[in-house]
């Protein structure tokens, strides 16, 4: 497939994403707070006189912040994925994992590196607390419901299993026929994606859908999940009060929070639904 000079991926991974911050930059910024934004009389004087120098800089800008916050996202809520659920080519194939979101760390004579292990430990204390609507929902809400299981660790069952882990281990045995494949410890999902991309044309563009969609889900999420935060502290530590009072009455900025702090966690079910649906297209395809 020819790759465009701007494809789907541009688009949701990072346009749209950066354009959505770069708003909510806008929005937040206004000196009278979020409740300027709820009268439908007050939207309708925002400045609406945009030159074409205006949007292009803009675009520029939108694409460029997207970028940003794309790496963001894959440096915070991707490893913090696989840190507690694993990776889903695992998963699917119901590979347990051994390791724990809190892992020891080794020297190699197989004794406890002390030191790694405790800036380790606080480094992933740290992105917990940062990730802190995804993190505790994914313990209370995702535990309870049993959505971590049924939406992302979830294996594909008999005979499927048993069948992958064969066709996986003659493909690499087509490289090297003395190589065993220990599915615990090798990351075998590294060729196998190029593997199913090479070798199955017509599936090609849904690979490149799931892609897009995973992105974007995750980015997206990672933007709520910052509002959340700017919202957090602008009610508990920048605000005089936190504007709830005993008659249910919330302020503008209580409700955005709590809406923010709810499409963080949503988002990130979207995310987690379309990266194991992505991996599950590339192992299936191995089947064809």
């Amino acid at each position: 497939m020819e790759k465009n000079p701007f494809s789907l991926f541009d688009f949701l991974g990072y346009f749209i994403p950066g354009a959505f911050g770069l708003f909510l930059v806008y929005f937040l910024q206004n000196d009278n707070g979020l409740e300027f934004y709820f009268k439908f009389e007050n939207v309708k004087t925002l400045n609406t006189n945009i030159s074409i120098l205006y949007i292009t800089f803009f675009v520029i800008l939108s694409y460029t912040l997207g970028h940003i916050l794309s790496l963001l996202s894959t440096l915070t809520i991707e490893n913090f994925t696989v840190w507690m659920f694993g990776y889903p080519s695992k998963n699917l194939l119901d590979i347990h994992r051994m390791d724990k979101y809190f892992e020891r760390k080794l020297k190699n004579n197989n004794t406890t590196d002390w030191p790694l292990t405790i800036l380790s430990g606080f480094l992933r204390f740290l992105l917990f607390l940062f990730l802190a609507p995804i993190s505790t929902s994914s313990f209370l809400v995702g535990n309870i419901l049993n959505l971590n299981n049924s939406i992302y660790k979830k294996s594909l069952g008999e005979p499927y299993v048993n069948l992958l882990k064969t066709k996986i281990v003659d493909i690499f045995k087509s490289h090297d026929n003395n190589l065993l494949i220990d599915f615990n410890k090798h990351d075998y999902n590294k060729l196998l994606i190029h593997h199913s991309y090479n070798i199955n044309t017509p599936h090609q563009s849904k690979l490149m859908n799931y892609v897009s969609l995973y992105g974007f889900s995750r980015v997206i999420s990672l933007v709520f999940n910052l509002l959340s935060i700017f919202m957090f502290l602008k009610i508990f530590f920048f605000d005089e009060k936190l504007n709830i009072n005993l008659n249910y009455e919330f302020s503008a900025d209580s409700i955005v929070f709590f809406i923010s702090s709810f499409l963080t966690y949503i988002t990130y079910l979207g995310y987690l639904k379309f990266y194991r649906r992505y991996t599950q297209e590339n192992l299936m395809i191995l089947l064809l």
